[in-house]
């Protein structure tokens, strides 16, 4: 009997140690977004990891020679190793950042949208610019799909698919204020940046109201991240003073002061399902003030939707996904 019970004893833990290990093992497993950082941010070994299996069998002899320590892709655009124009992020919407400081413009790839099905995952990609403080439209519109593939446990890269927007109907596409920093950016510093950058103060336009609801939900996660004891908020005044929480002096934010009475560009927004601490979630909407045209609406998990009646609660319940 006593033999009996010590080989019970044995077997269990046994299975305890293996079920450890295991939650361990999924514990660490990379995510396809972590995949991706390590892909472009470190150097030749990442990147070659990341690769399919099939890529790196086809590139070894090609690639052979070659030293694992060898530059990122991205060295050219990131300086030398700790500098902090270039940063990647493993939460929030934000994926990639690129700040330049001589013209107070940031560029940012964001998660527009992610689907993981089994061992694919589908990301939605797009580039958004930071300029002044204020999001503001890229005169050439970028949305990536990348595509990833997982390996013997290991994300690898796919496929990616590159969709570019020009809006030559938009006459502001011959505008030189309108390309000027963006150009100067890629090319060097303007001869006059303070004048360059009061032309773009000037003429800075409103946010639509899709774009406004979208900078809520993101400002709202990073004062969920900065405020753990309360989560989010339910006063957008609390989010017009939250910056990007990368940059000195706090020069970036998401949200112009004029929000701070929820009322922006003839739209009222709201934000509810935030009362308890810490608040584990948020809804946030928009109504245009004059009854006619469309509500948006938004909430933690940063889905953006809109509804024709122009009622945000239509839009929580029934809103159909909202394109940018």
């Amino acid at each position: 009997m006593f033999y009996r019970r010590f080989q019970l004893a044995i077997c269990l833990v046994l299975v305890l140690v293996a079920v450890s290990r295991g939650q361990r093992m999924v514990a660490s497993e990379q995510s396809p977004r972590q995949a991706i950082i390590e892909m472009l941010s470190g150097g030749e070994a990442p990147f070659k990891r990341h690769l399919t299996v099939e890529m790196q069998s086809r590139l070894q002899n090609l690639m052979k020679g070659s030293p694992d320590n060898a530059p990122s892709p991205l060295q050219a655009l990131t300086g030398s190793p700790g500098s902090n124009k270039f940063q990647s992020f493993d939460i929030g919407p934000t994926l990639f950042s690129f700040n330049n400081p001589q013209e107070h413009e940031r560029y940012e790839i964001e998660i527009d949208s992610e689907e993981q099905r089994g061992d694919q995952d589908v990301m939605g990609l797009s580039l958004h610019l930071v300029r002044n403080g204020v999001e503001t439209e890229v005169p050439v519109g970028l949305k990536f799909v990348v595509n990833m593939k997982r390996q013997e446990g290991v994300w690898r890269l796919n496929a990616v698919t590159l969709n570019a927007t020009l809006p030559v109907g938009d006459p502001r596409i011959l505008d030189k204020s309108w390309w000027g920093p963006a150009l100067a950016s890629a090319t060097g510093p303007a001869a006059d940046p303070e004048a360059s950058t009061v032309v773009v103060e000037e003429q800075r336009p409103k946010m639509t109201p899709l774009r406004a609801v979208r900078m809520i939900g993101m400002a709202e996660n990073i004062y969920a991240q900065k405020h753990p004891g309360l989560g989010y908020t339910c006063a957008i005044s609390d989010l017009v003073n939250i910056g990007r929480g990368m940059d000195e002096e706090g020069m970036y934010k998401f949200l112009e002061a004029d929000f701070a009475e929820g009322v922006y560009n003839g739209y009222r927004f709201t934000l509810s399902g935030c009362e308890r601490r810490p608040a584990r979630m948020f809804r946030v909407t928009a109504e245009p003030l004059a009854g006619r045209g469309k509500a948006y609406c938004s909430d933690n998990t940063s889905t953006l939707r809109a509804s024709d009646d122009g009622r945000g609660a239509t839009c929580l319940i029934s809103g159909k996904i909202a394109h940018k």
